[in-house]
């Protein structure tokens, strides 16, 4: 029986790889349900999965609520997107991940909300908010009971939606959802949840709506990225090698996320970042960054 239980959890390495998009499990969301409707791709993993998953720079990964992993788990994320990935979280999500791997971003300030829906502003009408002015109605966001608001810490975060009744129901900015850059990725976060049971009230449908056209958005949004991300990793090794942690061949090398052993293979593609004295600083498709001899990219 232990077998046969663990044979069942396992994660499908090869549902992973060819993936759209990769959800993480959580207590409060069920991205699933939303991708399921829009005919989205989509793996579903566990957050003791993510330390040696095989995560591409052309995937999306969104993080149920609440966010809650791992040291290395949450190592694997920050590579991912530093590599190009999209992450894309909800709620508190903002306390247990962002705050850990993003610092100086967004913070948890300390308010919490009741479930209650709310009249939206979006800032502009392309991009990550495209089509949600257009349902018909003025656009409504739902708040979930003891969700996180967060106060925007960096001037280059950029605020798509907030809510004027919000503020000033709960005295702060009212954001909603933001979006900012990391690396070579970039990161989508909200407050609220990614799935609302389905209500008969044109309220709570308006409010679910909302919820399904952004995360339509963030497909599209990452589809839109990917030939800039594409041209940045342009250079190939030459051979199999291990990335270092200094331009010298006795540095210790880079480990994986897990802390477990590194080799890149021939062929791995990789973003050339600088030189030195005969060496390459690189990073490659899984966020892995170090050091190797010049002569080895080409």
């Amino acid at each position: 029986m232990p077998l046969l239980v663990a044979l069942l959890l396992a994660v499908d390495l090869h549902a992973v790889q060819k993936a759209e998009v990769v959800i993480v499990t959580g207590s409060a969301d069920h991205m699933e349900q939303v991708m399921r409707r829009a005919g989205v791709s989509f793996a579903l993993v566990a957050p003791g999965d993510l330390p040696d998953l095989p995560l591409r720079w052309q995937q999306i990964l969104m993080v149920n609520c609440t966010g809650q992993m791992s040291a290395p788990a949450r190592e694997r994320v920050r590579r991912f997107v530093q590599a190009g990935g999209l992450l894309y979280t909800t709620d508190h999500a903002v306390h247990y991940l962002i705050e850990a791997i993003f610092p100086g971003t967004i913070r948890f300030n300390q308010r919490t909300t009741q479930e209650e829906i709310f009249p939206m502003q979006t800032l502009g009408d392309r991009g990550l908010v495209a089509k949600i002015g257009d349902l018909g109605h003025q656009p409504r966001w739902q708040l979930a009971g003891g969700g996180m608001l967060f106060d925007v810490l960096d001037p280059k975060v950029e605020v798509l939606m907030r809510s004027r009744e919000v503020a000033a129901r709960y005295q702060e900015s009212g954001v909603l959802g933001v979006r900012f850059r990391v690396g070579d990725g970039q990161v989508v976060h909200v407050t609220g949840h990614f799935f609302t049971q389905p209500g008969q009230t044109p309220e709570v449908a308006a409010a679910g709506r909302a919820f399904e056209q952004l995360s339509k958005n963030v497909v599209q949004e990452k589809k839109d990225d990917a030939p800039r991300v594409e041209r940045l990793y342009s250079a190939q090794l030459t051979e199999p090698m291990a990335l270092r942690q200094a331009p010298k061949s006795e540095a210790p090398p880079v480990a994986a996320a897990s802390g477990a052993a590194l080799r890149d293979a021939a062929a791995s593609r990789v973003r050339v970042l600088r030189r030195e004295n005969g060496y390459v600083e690189v990073r490659d498709e899984q966020g892995n960054q170090g050091w190797v001899s010049a002569e080895s990219v080409k």
